[in-house]
């Protein structure tokens, strides 16, 4: 049942206590934990606060009334599809399933997805519960990672007698060592593991030291041998960490492998060791940090605001800060050369118990998506000819303007439209056309305050956004375009019609009811006088 239908459960009509019992029911869902939404004929009706969240949506239009399909990854369409296609009695669930959830940040959630077959405004619609199962999965491998250590990884047990005798070889005993029980029972426990050992030594040094015994067949084994006193002498477990060098010696290899830069760095900010695709990326050569000697990287760092980034505020330093992994994408000036480059880099603690503990960053090069992305983003805003924000963006400005809850002064929008332009197109082409845009673009720019917002909306159409309204405007821009403009040989005279609309901070319109406005003053102003050519 969603929340706020009047049928079924929590129906006022079914009983004196269904509007407690429905009131108790909405705020149960709107404070769940999981995601619960209503979607009808295949549309978004009702989305919980939780879910929201978790589709990282800021408002209720950027998710209702859209496609239920538009939140759910393409392989988990087709089995939530069947889920409610066999829920045909109303007040059925499915079984729980898992389900790939996109948020509208691009990322994906791993979620446990429940199905309700309900009503909605009476028509027949589905609610679905949906379970975050980040947690779940993360805890899943964490069990399976320990497993599998559990599994690979056993401890010698060894029982030593008052007077250095083997008394007890467990299973694993025999396999780290390569002796059988039979041959090392009763015998002196220096001869079973390869070395001179002696339990009392290693109690006296507070019961546990790393040390190197010998495998049957000669091999050295790094073990670390743990003592403790029993009545009847000593126990000995020893953990035999030969394959866990081999793996770290396995892994120093790969991290040197990656095409990533990983770089590991102490409390005081010294490099303590980087992979050769850090220094490859950073062009740095880095050895580890000795005492006294602080590694700084010659660099200059910035956001992608293109303002520079404060130490206090850089991945690595929020990191060290709150303990939690920093993701960021930064930009990188390398003093040496003056090269730019953009980083996505991501700073983990290494050591999080340690009192001072190390931060690992690791970074890709992103500079050619990354400039190919800022062109995009720039082509998505921005007329082509002119370089000028277009209409999106100028009403997205505009939009701004008005939200703005210290504003005082008045706002001054413009509409410019150039008079009789399709006549310099129809007699000089478009070539000719398109400078004069350009160049009409360059003094707008010029008439009006530095921080005035001017824009192309389309054809000979402008928009300028005056922040702080003087009045003379409309008259500066005038001025401005006075001067015969020369384009291919030819000089010509360009006139608009401007309409202005004054914006105070009261004014309840929108943005795109100001523009309308605007376009109807500058018709209201246009002339009926002809372009000049003087050539």
């Amino acid at each position: 049942m969603a929340p706020g239908e009047r049928d079924g459960v929590g129906d006022p009509r079914s009983s004196p206590a269904s509007p407690g019992l429905a009131d108790r029911y909405r705020v149960l869902v709107e404070h769940s934990p999981d995601a619960i939404g209503v979607h009808r004929r295949g549309i978004l009706v009702y989305l919980n606060p939780a879910g929201m969240r978790y589709l990282r949506a800021e408002a209720a239009a950027d998710v209702i009334g859209h496609p239920i399909t538009k939140f759910i990854a393409a392989e988990s369409v087709g089995p939530m599809l069947a889920r409610i296609a066999a829920l045909d009695t109303h007040g059925t669930a499915s079984a729980a399933s898992e389900a790939t959830v996109l948020a509208l940040d691009g990322t994906t959630l791993a979620m446990e997805a429940v199905s309700v077959r309900t009503v909605w405004n009476g028509e027949p619609a589905f609610q679905v519960i949906l379970r975050d199962l980040t947690e779940h999965k993360a805890a899943q491998k964490a069990l399976q990672k320990q497993a599998a250590l559990v599994e690979h990884v056993s401890d010698a047990i060894i029982g030593v007698s008052a007077d250095g005798l083997v008394s007890s070889w467990n299973p694993a005993a025999e396999s780290v060592y390569g002796r059988p029980a039979a041959d090392v029972l009763g015998r002196d426990v220096s001869a079973a593991v390869g070395v001179p050992c002696d339990p009392a030594a290693i109690l006296a040094v507070g019961g546990r030291l790393t040390d190197s015994h010998r495998h049957a067949d000669g091999t050295a084994l790094a073990v670390i041998v743990s003592a403790a006193q029993m009545p009847d002498g000593y126990v000995l477990v020893c953990a035999d960490q030969s394959a866990v060098r081999r793996v770290e010696d396995h892994f120093t290899a790969v991290v040197e492998s990656l095409e990533a830069g990983v770089v590991v760095l102490d409390h005081t900010g010294r490099i303590e060791s980087a992979n050769l695709a850090a220094k490859t990326i950073l062009d740095i050569q880095v050895g580890l940090a000795t005492a006294g000697q602080a590694s700084v990287l010659p660099f200059r760092v910035y956001g992608t605001d293109e303002e520079p980034i404060h130490p206090f505020e850089h991945p690595v330093a929020v990191t060290r800060k709150t303990g939690e992994p920093c993701q960021a994408v930064i930009g990188v000036e390398r003093r040496r050369d003056g090269r730019n480059f953009w980083l996505s880099l991501t700073a983990t603690m290494l050591t999080p118990v340690d009192p001072n503990p190390s931060v690992v960053a690791t970074f890709v090069d992103i500079t050619d998506t990354y400039r190919m992305s800022m062109k995009l983003e720039h082509a998505a805003t921005h007329d082509d000819l002119t370089g000028l924000p277009n209409r999106p963006l100028i009403l997205a400005r505009l939009d701004e303007q008005l939200a703005m809850p210290d504003r005082e002064d008045s706002m001054a929008v413009l509409f410019i439209d150039l008079d009789n332009f399709k006549t310099i197109n129809d007699l000089h082409g478009h070539t000719v056309g398109d400078a004069v845009l350009g160049v009409v673009a360059d003094r707008l720019t010029r008439a009006l305050p530095a921080d005035a917002f001017v824009g192309r909306i389309g054809g000979d159409e402008f928009v300028a956004v005056v922040s702080r309204c003087i009045g003379t405007e409309a008259d500066d821009v005038r001025a401005e375009l006075a001067t015969p403009i020369t384009a291919a040989g030819r000089v010509l005279t360009v006139t608009a019609s401007i309409g202005v609309v004054t914006v105070d901070r009261d004014d309840t319109r929108s943005a795109l009811d100001i523009l309308d406005d605007a376009d109807h003053e500058m018709y209201q102003a246009k002339p009926t006088t002809q372009y000049i050519s003087h050539s």
